[in-house]
């Protein structure tokens, strides 16, 4: 039986051990009103297949503006589902940590995913989120178990796949078990890795199959116009101040592929990509046989070419606006064979996003500043103290990695130096907060408010020493690689995401125009997945902490 819960019991009924206490009150004390409890589905209803659907980069707020235009697959959702305000929990709004999140239900302090990237100082260098020292893919950052290894536990022969065009939002979802699919632009194809009992194998032999009849390489020639509805519903011109396009793309329609210096990673930023992800998705719910019997599935399917045009263009731009307005179409297609191959109502999904992004910067007197200007600053502050010298390894968003030299100074200069460094970025009119990230990290569940929310985006083994985040308006960026748009903050256009739930034995109502006055944390995706195929959620597969 469903009941309502308050922030005291953010996790629901029966999950106490799924996080410490401590931990849920410092979330609940981030978060609004809570929304019903998912319970367990009830007998008869119980999905063979559940779906999560990640938009990446998909704001509350821009969603909200786009809703009127949405009567396709959206409509359908919000026809049969819940529409909550989801609020990310830590101010690290970023892919790897967001997908480890959904995979997980474990913040950046306990995933130990931190980031897209980051410098390991034992190494010296960086590494992505699921990069090993050699370069080959791996899973061994990614401390905690998910979706993926959960359904391994149970025992019921239950599947996970997903199918991403990034590599760390296939793989982060599933955990250490399950098969991630995505897109290598290098070979023009999709390719996987294959986790069993925690040992990898090939991947699947319907995937080069798939490959092989469905080549990629078959629309490098293509060329992305705009729908004719784009540019009434945009508002604004299709070279609005502050679009710069992406991989190789101007800021102006038409994008043709072939146009580009490197065509098949061009790919990654167009509206194609999506329809290339569903497809795949969908030839993986028939060659994998998932949601065929009473033992549920888990299908991931993350949509990264959101993320890729929101950078280049904007959410308000004429390219978001055409994408989303395919997407829904295309979505449609993709519920419908849900209906066909699956069962009408035989399968439940939630559709999200791993982080939202800012409006452009121009249109709230904002900027932008380059990781190598804040290197720059941090270093030439260090100097004033210690002497010439490189004294910072990293810039890369969020923290300052001191260098190993810097490290290796007496204490008492570190430590001025560090406090010059901070105050050198504190001087940047686009960073809202600098601190030293020994003073905001450890015991998580004794804090309270902002506090709270920046400790447990923080891993004291990995993360850097200073942290930054930038001011409302403002993004940082690759001084090599601009963007419109960006990510990253304590900001509410960062953390707030739309969550839609279409449940186990749901049933139809007149379309949402508006989400409800609930907010979800989304951290509690995981759990709510991990009831509804039946299995123990991840979290409490560690045991106590």
């Amino acid at each position: 039986m469903s009941t309502s819960v308050g922030p005291a019991s953010l996790f629901g009924s029966g999950l106490a051990t799924v996080l410490p206490a401590a931990l849920a009150a410092g979330l609940a004390a981030c978060a609004g009103p809570a929304p019903r409890t998912i319970d367990a589905p009830k007998p008869g209803t119980e999905p063979r297949l559940v779906v999560l659907l990640v938009v990446d980069q998909w704001p509350e707020w821009s969603f909200e503006i786009k809703r009127a235009a949405l009567t396709g697959g959206f409509d359908r959702l919000l026809r049969e589902g819940a529409w909550h305000v989801g609020q990310h929990p830590s101010a690290v709004t970023l892919t790897a940590p967001g997908h480890a999140l959904f995979g997980t239900g474990e913040p950046p302090y306990h995933s130990g995913i931190i980031a897209n990237e980051w410098w390991h100082r034992d190494l010296d260098r960086h590494l992505k989120s699921i990069e090993a020292e050699d370069g080959s893919v791996t899973t061994k950052w990614l401390r905690v178990p998910g979706l993926g290894d959960a359904i391994a536990a149970a025992g019921t022969g239950g599947k996970a796949v997903s199918v991403s065009l990034k590599d760390r939002a296939a793989i982060l979802s599933l955990g250490h078990t399950g098969t991630a699919i995505w897109y290598d632009h290098k070979r023009v194809a999709w390719t996987s890795l294959t986790s069993l009992a925690g040992a990898p194998a090939g991947p699947p032999a319907w995937l080069d199959a798939w490959n092989a009849s469905h080549p990629i390489s078959a629309h490098l020639h293509d060329v992305w116009t705009p729908l004719p509805e784009v540019p009434g519903l945009a508002g604004i011109a299709d070279d609005a101040p502050g679009e710069l396009g992406k991989k190789g793309f101007g800021p102006t329609f038409p994008h043709a592929l072939d146009a580009t210096k490197d065509p098949a990673n061009a790919i990654f930023a167009t509206a194609l990509a999506n329809d290339l992800v569903l497809d795949t998705a969908t030839a993986a719910i028939d060659a994998e046989h998932l949601g065929a019997d009473a033992h549920p599935d888990l299908l991931v399917i993350s949509l990264s070419a959101h993320d890729y045009i929101g950078h280049g263009w904007g959410q308000e731009s004429w390219e978001a606006w055409d994408m989303l307005l395919r997407l829904d179409r295309r979505l449609a297609t993709f519920l419908a064979d849900l209906d066909a191959k699956v069962g009408a109502g035989r399968w439940a999904m939630i559709a999200t996003s791993d982080h939202g992004a800012s409006p452009m910067p121009e249109s709230l007197h904002g900027g932008r500043i380059s990781f190598d200007q804040i290197k720059d600053a941090a270093n030439r502050a260090a100097i004033a103290e210690l002497g010439p010298g490189e004294w910072i390894a990293s810039a890369t968003y969020p923290t300052v990695s001191l260098s190993r030299a810097a490290l290796a100074q007496k204490p008492k200069d570190l430590a001025i130096a560090m406090t010059k460094i901070v105050y050198a970025l504190r001087s940047f009119p686009g960073l809202e907060r600098v601190e030293k990230t020994a003073d905001l990290w450890g015991d998580c569940e004794t804090r309270t408010g902002d506090a709270f929310v920046l400790c447990i985006a923080l891993d004291p083994e990995r993360s850097g020493d200073i942290l930054y985040l930038p001011a409302k308006g403002w993004v940082v960026q690759d001084a090599d690689d601009g963007v419109a748009t960006s990510h990253g903050s304590m900001l509410p256009y960062d953390r707030l995401v739309p969550v839609i739930m279409l449940p186990p034995g749901r049933a139809p109502h007149a379309p949402l125009r508006t989400p409800d006055d609930a907010t979800i944390q989304v951290v509690r995706i995981s759990t709510i997945l991990a009831r509804w195929l039946g299995v123990t959620p991840p979290s409490s597969l560690r045991g106590p902490r």
